[in-house]
C-alpha cells in the first residue's frame, strides 16, 4: 500500500508541474505587458507596435486592421486579471504530491529492512529444520539458503519496482489521453504486442532459470572435490543457461526499442502537425513519455527476476510440502 501511495503521487506530479510552468509563463507575460504599457517615453502607437512584435497581442488582433480603441479595451480587460494568484493552487498541489511521494518513500525505506530481515531469518531457520529432518545435503541446504536471500531481496526491492512500473505504464497512458488521444492510443496499442513478447520471454527464461538453479544447488559439492578442472567445467555448465537468457534479453530489448521509436514518431507528428501545446503541456507529455519508455525498458529485467523467484519459491515450497 505504501508503494502504491508513493508511486501514484509520483505519476500525477508531471501533470501538476506542467500547470505550474504555464502559470509562471502567464505571470511573466503579464509583467512584460505591464512594463510596456507603463513606459512613459513611448507613444500609444509605439506601445501597441512593441506588444505586437513581442507576440503579446491575440493572434486575431493586428494593429494595422483592428481599431486601436478596441485593442486598448481588450488590453485593459486582460490587465484586470492578474495571473499571480492562479499559480498558488497548482504550486500547492505539486508541493503536496512531492511531499507525499518523498515522505511515504522515506517511511517505507525505513521499515522495509526490518520486515524482510525477519522474514529471511524465518525462511533460513525453516530450511535448516527441513534439511535436518529430511537429511538433505549440506550443499543443497546452503545453496537454498542463499537462493532464499535472493528471494527476500526480490520481495524487498523488485516487487515495489514491478508495482511502480505497472503504475507508471498505465498512469502514463491514462495521463497522455488528456493531452491527445492519438498519443495515448499509440502507447496502448504498443503495450499489447509487448505483452505477448514478454509472455514468450518468461516461458523461455523460466526453463533456463530452472536449469541454472538445478546446477547452482551443486556448487558446494563441486568445491568439496578440490579439483580445479572440475570447477572450470562446472562454471562453464552454469554459464550456459545464463548466456541463453542474455540472448533472449537482447532480443526483447531490441523489439522494445523499435516499438518505442514508433511512439516518438507519433508524438512528433501530433505535436507539430495536429496540436498547439503550451510549454507546460509539452513538459508533461515529454515527462510521461519518458516515464512510459523507462518503465517499459526495465520490464524484461524485472520479468527475468520474477521468473527466477518463481522457481526459487517452488523449490522452497517443495521442501516444506514433501
Amino acid at each position: 500500500m505504501l508503494v502504491v501511495i508513493e508511486d501514484v503521487a509520483w505519476i500525477v506530479e508531471p501533470y501538476i508541474f506542467g500547470k505550474v510552468i504555464d502559470s509562471v509563463i502567464d505571470v511573466q507575460i503579464f509583467e512584460k505587458k505591464s512594463n510596456i504599457l507603463q513606459s512613459t517615453n513611448k507613444t500609444e502607437t509605439e506601445k501597441l507596435k512593441e506588444l505586437e512584435d513581442e507576440g503579446l497581442l491575440p493572434d486575431s488582433v493586428s494593429t494595422e486592421t483592428t481599431p486601436h480603441s478596441s485593442i486598448w479595451d481588450s488590453i485593459k480587460v486582460s490587465l484586470k486579471e492578474n495571473p499571480e494568484s492562479t499559480i498558488i493552487l497548482p504550486l500547492g498541489l505539486w508541493i503536496l504530491a512531492f511531499a507525499i511521494n518523498s515522505g511515504v518513500g522515506a517511511f517505507r525505506r525505513s521499515i522495509d529492512p526490518k520486515i524482510f530481515l525477519r522474514i529471511y531469518t524465518r525462511i533460513a531457520t525453516s530450511i535448516s529444520r527441513t534439511s535436518i529432518l529430511k537429511k538433505i545435503s549440506i550443499s543443497k541446504t546452503t545453496a537454498r539458503v542463499e537462493l532464499s536471500q535472493q528471494f527476500i531481496s526480490f520481495l524487498e526491492f523488485r516487487v515495489p519496482e514491478i508495482i511502480q512500473n505497472t503504475i507508471s505504464i498505465s498512469g502514463a497512458v491514462i495521463a497522455l489521453y488528456f493531452f491527445d488521444w492519438i498519443i495515448s492510443l499509440t502507447c496502448l496499442l504498443i503495450v499489447l504486442p509487448m505483452y505477448i513478447i514478454n509472455k514468450l520471454y518468461m516461458r523461455k527464461v523460466g526453463k533456463l532459470q530452472k536449469e541454472f538453479h538445478d546446477n547452482y544447488e551443486e556448487i558446494y559439492d563441486v568445491f568439496a572435490k578440490r579439483d580445479p578442472v572440475h570447477v572450470r567445467d562446472y562454471y562453464n555448465k552454469l554459464a550456459a543457461p545464463q548466456k541463453k537468457i542474455a540472448n533472449w534479453g537482447s532480443f526483447n530489448f531490441a523489439f522494445m526499442r523499435f516499438t518505442l521509436l514508433i511512439i516518438f514518431l507519433v508524438v512528433l507528428y501530433v505535436a507539430i502537425e495536429l496540436d498547439n501545446f503550451s510549454a507546460g503541456e509539452l513538459y508533461s507529455i515529454v515527462a510521461y513519455l519518458w516515464t512510459f519508455v523507462s518503465a517499459t525498458e526495465y520490464m524484461p529485467e524485472l520479468l527475468e527476476n520474477w521468473s527466477s523467484m518463481k522457481d526459487i519459491a517452488r523449490r522452497l515450497r517443495e521442501d516444506n510440502n514433501a
